[in-house]
């Protein structure tokens, strides 16, 4: 490792905060947006389920267009920065805005807004999201310092996501309702995800080489290329699946807990298990893989994950104690899931400058935000029809054998195959450390 890809403590915790802040405002809009539009906004469920849909959908097809933007921009600060810098206080106010209720009579105007803030949110979340992401090639070509660099920022967005998911009922409930009091805690969320943000713009620096942009280049052409990257869409399709798994797993959960076990009131305890376990075992996932291979390493837990997951489905009410131990088990496993495919697409992006000559990281990550957004729309669908090919009726306090059956089966053994289908795919993934330290090897001297 050269020296100037050695990055100190302080830089990869200066780094990793930006995604605490960023999980701590997302984990919230996923866990208790729609709570508060139908339940306190009085918007009915179906005319937010469409807003969602439509907004997310534009949103993901910006995802590349700032990775492009971004890739161009040639500031005093780096190209990734201001963006964090400016981005983040669209964000703060944004997320404020969107859990402000309208005391609006039409629905209409109660719909136009929560659209318009929503748009807002996401794309202003877009807009700090892919280009931090798109630093930390940026920042090292050291193979497994890119590694430690993610496990940084990993760890501290499971935290994130720890605390929205645990916390924020309970912020709620401080306050006389909960109309100020998710108000006043998306207050405090945004100015946090404003303040982490600012952190990173003052602790992060872009140190490698940046290639000259190409007279004629177009997002389209730029696209096309990016897909013909082989190691990059191997990796992109392996999460693509992944996240399927998860999305399904982490949404059939309540109905697992509430219809099957009828214990509810374990379902958050059951997350934190998971998540708790995930950030236990981040430091040892990135030991393992200097070892024995980033590849090797992911596919390892996520083989751990699906088998632990898949038992939940022979679990019963009176097995509680053995199931928080193999939820703990799964958590281990997904700590990958949190940590090497964000190291891995770094490695993807020296391969491309290599057989291309050029680098264009936002392009890259762009595309990688994208897919994870379909991968959970597809996954949003399948539980839908899922559940109702199984006959569940919602509030039934009784489900019917099928039903319960069709629970367990998609909380366990669909996503267990489906992560299985992913690890398949990622087996074929060429990029060793000994090739990529070849390709480096390559790209310097094309430099000098």
């Amino acid at each position: 490792m050269t020296g100037k890809d050695r990055l100190s403590i302080r830089t990869k915790i200066g780094y990793g905060v930006g995604d605490l802040g960023a999980n701590l405002v997302f984990t919230t809009v996923n866990f208790y947006l729609m709570y508060f539009l139908t339940d306190i906004s009085l918007l009915e469920a179906s005319l937010a389920g469409v807003s969602m849909m439509a907004v997310r959908l534009i949103d993901a097809f910006a995802d590349p267009l700032i990775g492009y933007c971004s890739d161009r921009t040639s500031t005093r600060w780096g190209r990734r920065r201001p963006y964090i810098l400016f981005g983040s206080f669209l964000v703060g106010i944004s997320f404020f805005l969107l859990f402000t209720r309208v005391e609006a009579a039409s629905t209409a105007a109660r719909f136009a807004y929560f659209t318009a803030m929503y748009l807002i949110f996401f794309i202003a979340y877009s807009l700090v999201n892919v280009p931090y992401s798109a630093l930390t090639p940026d920042m090292t070509q050291d193979f497994n310092e890119r590694t430690n660099l993610v496990g940084f920022r990993m760890a501290a967005a499971v935290i994130g996501s720890l605390i929205a998911a645990g916390a924020t009922k309970a912020l709620v409930g401080l306050f006389p309702d909960e109309v100020s009091g998710f108000q006043s805690v998306a207050g405090i969320y945004g100015i946090v995800f404003i303040a982490m943000s600012l952190i990173v713009f003052l602790s992060v620096r872009e140190r490698t080489v940046e290639t000259v942009s190409r007279a004629g280049d177009s997002p389209v052409r730029l696209y096309l290329a990016a897909f013909k990257n082989r190691p990059f869409l191997i990796v992109a399709l392996t999460y693509i699946l992944h996240t399927m798994a998860v999305v399904v797993i982490s949404a059939t959960m309540i109905y697992y807990f509430k219809y099957y076990i009828q214990r509810e009131d374990h379902i958050g305890t059951i997350f934190l298990t998971l998540l708790g376990t995930a950030i236990v075992f981040i430091p040892f996932w990135v030991t393992v893989s200097k070892k024995i291979g980033k590849k090797l390493s992911y596919n390892s837990g996520m083989i751990v994950f699906a088998l632990a997951i898949l038992v939940l489905f022979f679990m019963g009410p009176e097995r509680l104690g053995i199931m928080y131990a193999f939820t703990a088990l799964a958590g281990a496993g997904f700590s990958t899931f949190f940590t090497l495919p964000w190291a891995i697409v770094p490695d993807t992006i020296e391969y491309h400058e290599s057989q291309t000559g050029r680098r264009d990281e936002g392009i890259f990550y762009g595309i990688w935000s994208f897919g994870p957004k379909v991968g959970s729309a597809l996954a949003s669908l399948f539980i839908g029809v899922a559940l109702s090919f199984a006959g569940y009726i919602p509030n039934a306090a009784l489900q019917s054998e099928s039903a319960l059956l069709g629970i367990r089966i998609t909380l366990s053994v669909v996503p267990s195959a489906v992560i299985v289908a992913g690890i398949a795919i990622m087996s074929f993934y060429p990029i060793t450390q000994e090739l990529y330290e070849e390709i480096v090897r390559g790209l310097e001297k094309e430099r000098r």
